[in-house]
């Protein structure tokens, strides 16, 4: 078997030659001051060079800070690592004596006895050909299925090869990985067969982006590349730097990952090999080197090479294209000993020896890159192609790319704080990170602030392991030097202590979600503010006419929008959720009748409903449909037998496609039965609690920590917890890494997992109901930021306050359709027009649409989606007069009277529709409603019927007085009364 150098052998050690010393220069983080300078502590200098295959333990091999211990695949006898991190292994030289090998013999024979008898009697227990999966704390209840035996075997779609040995289940085992994989992770597109063979699809490590083939790494800083129109921002990656070595390179592996990094290792010979943790929001490539010569290539050509900064600290040149070509030779380069030295004298290599070095690119790309030991480097001045150690190295190196600075009003990185920065905080580099959240309770600081805003909070925690290039063996650290940069999300919440000022750093950072902000510490938290509604928000009673209205048309839908059993499971979820909500309105409506249970009452609404919904739900739940649901014991997941017979299916589902988006459905509809009905709880509780982990699981997030003993769902499959929200993309190659449609659907996946939580354990205040209600506040805030789009131009004065991550002229659209790692997009998977875009965004509408679609930013978003239409497809119209309602309910309730009901999406019902509207904070319409439906039947109206333009009048009627209705007046934090107040004055903010 090969042996990638971390076996060991007796081997006599040798004496390794005294390293140069060189002076470091770490910079300095004040304007004006002078440089730090001072020698590293010296490395551990036991031997770690030997014959060819030979290899002794030796610090450096803790490239992540665990011992580099391979597995009998790499021909290693003394190792044991689960998940990356390394066992304690018994001395091999410790053995039983014989005399006490005997002593036991006697127990041996009987227990050798008692086991085969038990073997004997399992033999004799009949199997059926798809078990339940069970753990010691839950038993999953869906048919346990081998995807092979379905034609979609796990190496059909992930290369196996390129897993650590360590990762990979034993032979014989129902699962491929000693993981549940995280097929929603980042990096996946590391692990799929790629399109353009060797090299796979780019992932986005922001800021920067990877591709990686058997030969190289290669890096690019996609904002350096940005196309952008009114229709789409591209973050084209272009191989800015090609990482290689000398050595041929003849493995490579993931060997962990945790929410927030995976960590690669490519292996050249027995004793050589390099990795990188590609770390989200470091401003550093960082690479770890045994014994192995490193090789730098550009996107084209060096244009220049020299040592970083002067004795002043002054990099004023470093962005001067005037020095390029001034006639300046290399051998003119000043100099700065300690730092970095160059030798000019041969006529093909400039050679340059040091611990830092800055390299130029005719493209405008900057990089300074630092080492942890002086290296010496070769420049073909000739070529220009290559920048490469001129023998092998062992240590850190670690490249940044030099942005532009901030300050528009500079041409120039004179004396740039930003480069200081990077600099003085070079030495502390992360090696992985983790996440973690603390639930607490918050006391309302005022009277007017609003229900759904107060409640509990969740303390969520980014914690970057880290390392240092300057401690004794590359381990210990400082945990406040460690520089990351934060989405603008995070700096949205962050405390202003830990983020650097634009005149503390002067470059700007960016990536597809906008600037980013730099933050310092290896540890930072920020408070998510966690809702506090359930099934309704602040529930408005219904009376009379319009109550009466309403619940004739859930009798009427309950007659003609019912689930279809043929459906695949996407549309079937849509269809029984709309029959879960029938249930609901007939459950907050209804008037009691008899005995004042309407549930069991043959002759109520509440009644019909429920047994309807208990009858699709339950044969859905016992997998009696013709696309039901099965546990992958591979992977780790519930996917749907028509996405494993074709993986095409289902949109994917088979392959973890969009899971949140079909799975959220079923969430809601269960969460609605079992409140009304708590029986369903107990007969299938297990099946939707499995359902509910597939997509919220809350642990499984670290390849070296699976707690096997429960579920084996992978952590909250599809939420990235650096992005702040979900993609939907699973295990397909996508050219703009993952990437998410509807952002609403994967809204309505963490409410219904809230909703069930909630019912299902009874306690708002449950870990498991405020991690569900996290995973909701997260999405929310995450579609706001990322989906939702207000122009600045169109906001003047206006007191709302909006994060614009964006370019203004893609703002312009109101609404992202599409939201990748490297790009955005006005589209979707089924057509580009602006209605679908807006309203794949919206579906379905539930009471969690209100926190979605605020008043202030509905009021300039619909006028724009309507615009000069003249019709809107019924299919979308329940939904467009849905959202317009949130700022106009009076004409939308007059809208949504044309609507019929079987011809909208299969999400949605008129009753949905009616009843949204009547639970509006404006919505206070006279008993004398003109209506083409008085009793709530469907009537055919015009296909070309549009839905109304208009938005809030200047001075409305006292019927609607209240601030909620009014988008300046919630800007300003007001509540109560405003247009008019109880003296009957309007206020300012009721003007529109």
């Amino acid at each position: 078997m090969a042996n990638d150098g971390d076996g060991t052998k007796n081997n006599k050690s040798k004496q390794r030659a005294p390293r140069s010393q060189f002076h470091y220069f770490y910079g300095s983080t004040s304007d004006g001051s002078a440089a730090v300078a001072f020698s590293p502590p010296p490395l551990n200098t036991k031997e770690i060079e030997g014959e060819e295959g030979d290899h002794v333990q030796n610090e450096l091999d803790s490239l992540v800070g665990e011992e580099l211990i391979s597995t009998d695949n790499e021909g290693e006898e003394t190792a044991d690592i689960v998940n990356g991190h390394s066992r304690a292994s018994k001395d091999p030289t410790v053995f039983s004596s014989p005399p006490a090998i005997c002593g036991i013999c006697s127990i041996a024979i009987v227990l050798l006895i008692v086991g085969g008898m038990v073997v004997a009697l399992l033999l004799l227990i009949p199997h059926t050909s798809a078990p339940l999966l069970q753990t010691q704390s839950f038993a999953i209840p869906f048919p346990q299925v081998n995807r092979a035996d379905f034609g979609d075997p796990v190496e059909g779609f992930i290369d196996m090869d390129l897993f650590h040995p360590n990762l990979i289940a034993p032979p014989g085992s129902s699962q491929a990985f000693v993981f549940p994989f995280p097929t929603g992770a980042f990096w996946t597109n590391l692990i799929v067969p790629s399109p353009q063979g060797a090299l796979s699809y780019p992932i986005a490590v922001y800021p920067y982006a990877y591709r990686w083939s058997a030969s190289s790494l290669q890096v690019s800083y996609p904002a350096g590349h940005r196309i952008v129109d009114t229709q789409t921002i591209q973050d084209t990656f272009a191989p800015d730097l090609k990482l290689s070595t000398v050595e041929e390179l003849t493995k490579r592996y993931v060997i962990q990952f945790d929410p927030l990094s995976v960590t690669l290792r490519y292996i050249s010979t027995p004793n050589s090999k390099w990795e990188t943790a590609l770390v989200q929001g470091s401003p550093y490539i960082t690479l770890q080197y045994l014994k192995a010569t490193p090789v730098i290539s550009p996107l084209s050509v060096f244009s220049n090479i020299q040592c970083p900064g002067d004795a002043d600290e002054n990099f004023s040149d470093l962005m001067d294209d005037a020095g390029e070509n001034s006639g300046q030779g290399f051998s003119e380069r000043r100099q700065l000993f300690g730092v970095c030295s160059i030798d000019d004298s041969d006529p093909q290599y400039t050679t340059m020896r040091g611990v830092q070095f800055i390299f130029r690119t005719p493209e405008g790309a900057n990089w300074i890159m630092f080492t942890s030991e002086p290296i010496n480097l070769k420049f073909d001045k000739i070529r220009k192609t290559t920048i490469s150690a001129a023998a092998s190295y062992t240590g850190v190196v670690r490249l940044a790319y030099i942005p532009s600075s901030q300050k528009e009003d500079e041409k120039t990185f004179d004396s740039s704080t930003g480069l200081r920065r990077l600099i003085y905080h070079s030495a502390t580099y992360p090696i992985g990170g983790q996440v973690s959240y603390d639930f607490h309770s918050v006391t309302p600081q005022s009277s007017t602030t609003k229900a759904d805003e107060v409640g509990r909070h969740a303390t969520v925690t980014f914690s970057y392991a880290t390392q240092s290039m300057v401690a004794p063996a590359l381990k210990s650290t400082s945990t406040q030097s460690l520089l990351m940069l934060a989405l603008p999300h995070h700096a949205e919440l962050l405390a202003e202590s830990v983020k650097l000022t634009t005149k503390k750093f002067d470059l700007n950072y960016r990536c597809i979600k906008g600037d980013m902000t730099p933050v310092v510490g290896s540890s930072w938290s920020y408070e998510e503010p966690l809702f506090n509604f359930d099934f309704d928000g602040n529930f408005k009673v219904v009376e009379g006419s319009d109550r009466d209205l309403i619940l004739n048309q859930v009798e009427d839908d309950l007659n003609r929008v019912l689930p279809t059993f043929s459906e695949n499971v996407y549309g079937y979820g849509k269809q029984v959720a709309r029959l879960a909500q029938l249930a609901h309105i007939a459950h907050h409506l209804e008037p009691t009748k008899g005995s004042g249970d309407n549930v069991s009452s043959t002759d109520s609404l509440l009644g019909k409903a429920t047994k309807q919904l208990s009858k699709y739900l339950e044969t859905f739940l016992s997998s009696d449909v013709s696309d039901g649901l099965v546990f992958d014991s591979k992977m780790g997941g519930l996917v749907s037998t028509n996405g494993l017979h074709d993986k095409g299916e289902d949109f994917g589902n088979g392959r973890y496609n969009d899971h949140h988006f079909h799975y959220g459905y079923f969430l809601y509809a269960a969460a609605i039965l079992g409140r009304i009905d708590q029986s369903f709880i107990e007969r299938f509780g297990p099946h939707v609690d499995a359902i509910f982990h597939d997509v919220a699981h809350a642990t499984n997030g670290d390849s070296t920590s699976v707690d096997s003993e429960k579920m084996f769902f992978p952590m909250t499959r599809h939420k990235s917890w650096f992005d702040g929200h979900s993609f939907a993309t699973g295990m397909f190659p996508f050219g703009n890494g993952k990437s998410q449609e509807s952002s609403s659907e994967a809204i309505n996946c963490y409410y219904g997992a809230y909703l069930w939580s909630v019912v299902r354990h009874h306690d708002v205040a449950s870990d498991l109901t405020d991690f569900s209600r996290l995973l909701l506040a997260m999405e929310i805030r995450g579609a706001k930021t990322y989906w939702h789009m207000l122009p600045s131009d169109v906001l003047g004065n206006n007191t709302i306050t909006r994060t614009h991550v964006y370019p203004s002229k893609f703002e312009g659209n109101y609404m992202v359709g599409n939201v990748g790692m490297l790009d955005v997009a006005l589209n979707t998977w089924f057509g580009a027009d602006p209605l679908y875009i807006h309203m794949i965004n919206a579906i379905p509408i539930t009471a969690v649409t209100n926190a979605l679609f605020e008043p202030s930013y509905v009021q300039y978003e619909y006028p724009f989606l309507i615009g000069s239409r003249s019709s809107v497809e019924m299919a979308w119209r329940g939904y467009t007069i849905s959202i317009h309602s949130i700022i106009d309910p009076e004409r939308a309730w007059k809208d949504a009277q044309g609507l019929i009901s079987y011809e909208l999406d299969a999400a949605l019902s008129k009753s949905q529709v009616l009843y949204f509207i009547s639970q509006q904070p404006g919505y206070g319409r006279s008993s004398t409603t003109e209506s083409s439906s008085r009793n709530g039947k469907d009537e055919k109206s015009s296909p070309t019927q549009a839905p109304s333009k208009t938005i809030p009048v200047k001075i409305p009627s006292a019927s609607s007085s209240s601030c909620d209705n009014y988008p300046n007046c919630v800007a300003a934090g007001l509540s109560g009364e405003c247009c008019p107040t109880s003296s009957n004055s309007f206020l300012d903010c009721c003007k529109t």
